[in-house]
């Protein structure tokens, strides 16, 4: 069944244009008031929905979560601190298939293969704000680290498997059945020209459970800051993998080219729900798998109606960078000094699902 009904070609840039209802077997997925298509909920409601995942510590802030999709095979989703600061960062997006052997104690062991991998797993995907102490001729750093300077680092970190909270972060052998996985954390944002005059506190709290990775950051200005340019809730998937963004709107766009170009987007900033898919030529196992991303609060994650965002062209926009990566981009901050005192909020969900291509071929 199409869930773009009546979608007609516009006869531009091979974008399809949705004028009429979103319809699904699966149930209510459509945003009414929006007119858009929740694909996380759409994947989810194809896909596995047993509240038993998988998890385990990995080393020093580094843990893994696998949520089920069918039989053997999970989205594989990986978390890790920065090099140089202590942000813990929403990393690896994959799928893989949980194996499972007889150890020595004649217990089990759960270990996970990874099959292919969907999200660029160093790119940043929560927030990214790139910015200098108002008033001072300081050069531009990104919170969290870019280029290997360390700019976001903890006032605490906690991490709870279901309500048990782990204050041990020695790598375990065995993936562990859980429920849900949080990760909450207190940061300050700190410029490396000024150390002891933190820029902002930073508070981002990931959860992982049979809906997803669900990400909520906050970042409150200690100071006026003038910020060149920030990005929230941001969409990287490995470039081998992309062929195609569809939007909750019922449009696609072309994700292939590798040449630093830019597409702008016709929903500029009114789309809430987004998917990576393989290219309609694939024939591999990739093609049956969809990488989706919801924003929650689309008004205050695309901060609806402020001064201070994209200048040119639209707000969200996809990013054609190189081989590597095809990157969504939300730009809320342009060129811009924010007073001390303001918060920038952003949320929304993950979800790495199967929607086979010939299931799809039903939709776009």
């Amino acid at each position: 069944m199409n869930i773009f009904e009546r979608a007609e070609s516009s006869g531009t840039n091979g974008i399809r244009e949705s004028r009429g209802e979103n319809v699904v077997e699966a149930g209510a997925v459509r945003d009414e008031a929006a007119g858009q298509t929740d694909f996380v909920r759409l994947l989810r409601g194809m896909n596995e929905t047993s509240d038993i995942l998988y998890a385990k510590i990995c080393g020093d802030r580094r843990l893994e979560a696998l949520v089920p999709i069918k039989g053997a095979r999970f989205a594989h989703y990986g978390f890790g601190k920065n090099q140089l600061d202590d942000f813990i960062l929403f990393r690896d997006g994959a799928i893989s298939d949980l194996e499972r052997s007889a150890d020595p104690t004649g217990g089990e062991t759960l270990k996970a293969v990874k099959r292919i991998e969907l999200l660029q797993p160093w790119s940043n995907k929560e927030y990214a704000i790139c910015v200098s102490p108002a008033g001072t001729d300081f050069p531009h750093q990104w919170l969290p680290e870019h280029n290997r300077v360390g700019t976001v680092f903890a006032v605490s970190q906690r991490i709870w498997l279901d309500d048990e909270e782990m204050t041990d972060w020695t790598a375990e052998p065995s993936f562990r059945a859980v429920r849900s996985v949080r990760i909450e954390q207190h940061m300050l944002g700190v410029h490396p020209d000024a150390p002891s005059e933190p820029v902002a506190e930073i508070d981002c709290t990931h959860r992982v459970d049979a809906g997803g990775v669900s990400v909520r950051s906050a970042v409150r200005w200690l100071r006026p800051v003038s910020i060149r340019s920030g990005y929230g809730m941001m969409f990287p998937v490995i470039g081998s993998f992309a062929g195609k963004l569809a939007t909750g709107f019922g449009r696609t766009y072309d994700a292939v080219a590798t040449d630093r170009s830019k597409t702008d987007m016709i929903e500029d900033d009114r789309c809430a729900s987004y998917a990576f898919m393989a290219r309609p030529e694939e024939t591999g196992e990739a093609a049956d798998y969809v990488a989706a991303m919801t924003v929650s609060d689309l008004e205050t994650t695309f901060r609806h109606g402020l001064d201070g965002r994209r200048q040119s062209g639209s707000v969200v926009w996809l990013e054609h960078r190189n081989a590597s990566i095809q990157k969504l981009y939300p730009q809320v901050y342009d060129r811009y000094t924010a007073d001390a005192g303001d918060v920038y909020e952003a949320a929304g969900t993950y979800y790495i699902g199967e929607w086979t291509k010939a299931a799809r071929a039903h939709s776009f």
